[in-house]
């Protein structure tokens, strides 16, 4: 996680460089912007336990996520305001052994959201910007369960079912660079699928 955010403080630098060497006044984002994100997240997941017997493997993927972006036509004070929408996923899963048998539980997260975010003039030139916004939707949790027990009571003692959709709520800041006018990469940060998330933005 200290790896993590080092890297995270570091592409923020780079974009506080590209700042200071632009020249000109044109912006990144502007009214008349469209952004696609794909990006990787880490330092996150829903689901933790522990096992009293036997020997546990936890697995978690990266989560991954994908975001739109469009600005409105016209200024908001001293910057211009993005929406759009925001998809995540991510994969856990708990699996106990023992000499005979085997217990596995598996969640899915699926995070589908609205999302907003503020572009400041100050923060915003040709090839970055800096912004910070705040996402609102729904995560969903979906379970499956696995065991070559055949004893239906002792498999049921191990089963978790709290497949369930809740409410979500995020405030995040995010730097934006672009290597040329259509592409660039970005890094964001907040209490989303995942607290750090980088990855390539395209923009048309």
């Amino acid at each position: 996680m200290i790896k993590t955010t080092t890297n995270f403080l570091g592409f923020i630098f780079l974009i506080s460089t590209a700042f200071m060497n632009a020249q000109g006044g044109e912006k990144s984002f502007d009214e008349n912007t469209h952004i696609v994100n794909i990006g990787v997240g880490l330092g996150r997941t829903y689901y933790t336990n522990s096992a009293l017997f036997g020997s546990a493997v936890y697995r978690n993927t990266p989560a991954f996520s994908a975001s739109y972006e469009q600005a409105f036509k016209k200024k908001l004070g001293p910057g211009y305001m993005g929406v759009g929408a925001y998809l995540g996923f991510q994969h856990s899963s708990y699996r106990s052994d023992y000499t005979y048998y085997y217990y596995e539980n598996s969640w899915n997260f699926i995070m589908a959201a609205a999302r907003a975010a503020y572009h400041w003039d100050v923060l915003n030139f040709k090839k970055a910007d800096i912004y910070a916004g705040v996402l609102i939707g729904l995560r969903i949790q979906t379970y499956s369960y696995s065991s070559n027990d055949p004893d239906p009571v002792a498999a049921a003692y191990y089963r978790r079912n709290d497949g369930s959709v809740y409410p979500t709520f995020s405030v995040f800041a995010g730097a934006r660079y672009y290597f040329v006018p259509k592409f660039g990469v970005f890094a964001e940060a907040g209490y989303g699928i995942s607290y750090i998330t980088g990855g390539i933005s395209l923009k048309f």
